[in-house]
């Protein structure tokens, strides 16, 4: 059964005021009722409450601090933030698209997302009629846009925002200013593509939208205008006119955008005071008046007449409350459960495609990290330049790789706008139903590893021969292993912190402070015999760019990486080969305090700290609302 009616009762937001912690109505007693096919237009001044309103119908949350009352039923039962998600779809006023798709492929994964039951071809017959009943056919195959690349106009954009939420086929479709930054006959193109598919899918539409020209204002069925959170009118649009002329004193004159008349009136922002202009002194002298004052007035007329909002017995005899409806036996558990892994691993594959194409195509997301890696290799392997094998040349092989493992790391920053990116359009579309954190972590985790591997692969190739560590097919491998392992903990410990503090600036800040902790305390600028207890027992410990320049040390260093003393036989490390005026690679480890080797043990830890980062990510999208 779908949604047939959505109603709102005396919804009231009030916030404490900052001065003297008396509350302040945001809302005061919003009520309203729209039918299936109908389209409602939120309006007021800025400031009047309207994208609250928006907000609160749609379980988007409320301004810090603020409470909040009142209820929203549909035929169903009901409406939580637990299933309204279920029937409905929310636009936001930021176009919240993915640039290197294409307007078609944009629209098709939103399909894959929510339908699981119809056919590709089936799919792709409804992708097209939503494409062309908005205006985009033209632009199917054009790419929405990029930094670096044009797409479709800002219009079109609008369009394709809608057209994303309406192929998941809502009941109820919210839209945050559709309008903002179009012209008048943009925005009427685009509340027209719009009402024509709400009749088109019997969809219920409400509308914030700031003042529309009268063409535009007479496409919705009906409209609720807001002053400081107070409803002057809320009913048929067909109706204003006559409203206004008939019951307040106030009448709407001849040829006048009714919208913009009534905006002005109630607009407490800026008030009058009554000059002698005769062109701003007629109509019952309106100009004079106290805009707050005239707002009271009408809101004591309006509530004398609107209507009081209920469920009928045609609407509550279908109830069942099917939103809350839970298995009675243990098997309808176990399917549900089944079901919900299925569900898990058909998002995740179709986010996995849809992440492969964006990465693939767009340069910011890696490729300009695949440059900047790479002039990071060059520039290691022109200082560090065909390292020789004199016992001078032992501590720059130490720097050497303590510079790829720790650099490597710290450049891993350069992730946070891609990824910011990724997270600013999940959050819209899991408020929208289409998929779960767990889908959004393992796609994203996925998606990065070839890409990581060919910036390892391409930074060892560089640097391990430029460098010349040590000649040999094993050790070129572990060092490639090792600075793939390093970089996909980077990496995994980038997106904790973005998700965790999801703003450009503090996110940069923080990740860049973690990665001067790790190399503070990982054994080479401090060795493990100097660097005090707190430090030793704490984070020593959970460092994982410790692990790695452990084993990229016992990977160079090895018994056979033999240097020489140098003249007089003065050796800088104690060795068995001193007699022959040599050092051995492993006296080097030793006096630089270092003990047994264990890949395996560092190897396991590193993975562990890797598989705890996007746990710790998981867990921070799953609790926070």
């Amino acid at each position: 059964m779908s949604v047939l009616v959505f109603r709102w009762n005396d919804i009231n937001v009030t916030v404490p005021d900052r001065a003297t912690g008396n509350p302040i109505n945001l809302l005061t007693d919003a009520s309203g009722e729209l039918k299936a096919g109908e389209m409602i237009a939120l309006m007021g001044p800025s400031g009047s409450g309207k994208t609250t309103l928006l907000n609160v119908l749609a379980h988007r949350g409320i301004p810090p601090k603020a409470s909040s009352s009142g209820s929203m039923t549909t035929n169903l039962g009901k409406v939580t933030s637990r299933n309204i998600s279920k029937f409905s779809a929310y636009v936001e006023q930021e176009d919240s698209l993915i640039g290197s798709l294409t307007v078609i492929e944009t629209v098709d994964f939103a399909a894959k997302f929510t339908d699981s039951e119809s056919t590709a071809s089936e799919r792709k017959e409804r992708v097209a009629e939503i494409i062309a009943s908005l205006g985009l056919k033209g632009q199917s195959g054009t790419k929405v846009g990029t930094p670096l690349q044009k797409g479709i106009s800002g219009g079109q954009k609008r369009r394709l925002s809608v057209a994303a939420q309406v192929i998941t086929q809502p009941s109820v479709l919210f839209l945050d200013e559709p309008t903002s930054g179009l012209d008048s006959t943009a925005s009427h193109k685009v509340i027209q593509s719009i009402k024509h598919l709400a009749a088109e899918n019997n969809m219920m539409v409400i509308v914030s939208i700031h003042q529309p020209s009268t063409a535009t204002f007479d496409l919705f069925d009906k409209v609720l205008f807001l002053s400081k959170g107070i409803t002057v009118y809320n009913g048929k649009v067909s109706e204003v006119c006559d409203y206004f002329n008939t019951v307040t004193p106030y009448p709407i004159p001849t040829h006048y955008n009714p919208a913009e008349f009534i905006l002005e009136l109630i607009n407490t922002d800026f008030k009058s005071d009554g000059d002698d202009d005769d062109d701003n002194n007629n109509d019952n002298n309106q100009a004079a008046l106290d805009k707050v004052q005239v707002v009271h007035q009408l809101k004591s007329l309006w509530d004398d007449k609107r209507p009081r909002y209920s469920m009928s017995e045609d609407d509550t005899e279908k109830s069942a409350d099917p939103f809350d409806q839970q298995p009675q036996d243990s098997n309808a558990d176990q399917q549900q459960h089944h079901s919900g892994i299925i569900y898990n691993l058909r998002q995740t594959y179709y986010l996995t495609h849809r992440l492969l194409i964006k990465s693939r195509r767009d340069f910011l997301a890696y490729y300009a990290r695949v440059a900047m890696y790479l002039g990071l290799a060059i520039m290691m392997g022109t200082v560090w330049l065909r390292l020789g094998t004199q016992q001078k040349n032992i501590q720059p092989f130490m720097n050497a790789i303590f510079f790829s493992g720790a650099f490597m790391s710290f450049m891993s920053v350069a992730y946070i706008p891609a990824y910011l990116e990724d997270y600013q359009l999940y959050k819209k579309e899991h408020l929208n139903g289409l998929y779960g954190p767990f889908a959004f972590v393992v796609s994203n985790f996925i998606v990065g590893i070839p890409f990581l591997f060919g910036i390892s692969l391409l930074f060892s190739i560089v640097t391990y021969f430029m460098c010349n560590f040590r000649h040999s097919g094993s050790g070129f491998g572990m060092y490639l292993t090792w600075l793939f392992i390093d970089l996909v903990a980077a990496e995994s410990m980038t997106v904790m912190v973005s998700t965790a503090f999801p703003m450009f600036v503090i996110a940069l800040a923080l990740t860049a402070f973690m990665n001067g902790l790790w190399m503070s305390v990982g054994g080479f600028l401090v060795s493990t015999n100097v660097l005090n207890a707190f430090w030793r027992y704490t984070f020593y410990w959970i460092n994982y760019q410790r692990f790695v320049f452990q084993g990229m040390m016992f990977n160079e260093f090895k018994p056979d990486r033999v240097f020489d003393c140098g003249k007089g036989c003065q050796c800088m490390y104690a060795s068995p080969l001193q007699d022959q005026c040599k050092i051995s690679g492993d006296a080097v480890l030793k006096a630089v305090g270092y003990g047994k080797e264990d890949v395996g043990l560092w190897m396991g830890l590193t993975i562990a700290l890797i598989f705890a980062y996007r746990l710790a990510t998981y867990i921070i999208l799953k609790i926070r609302k």
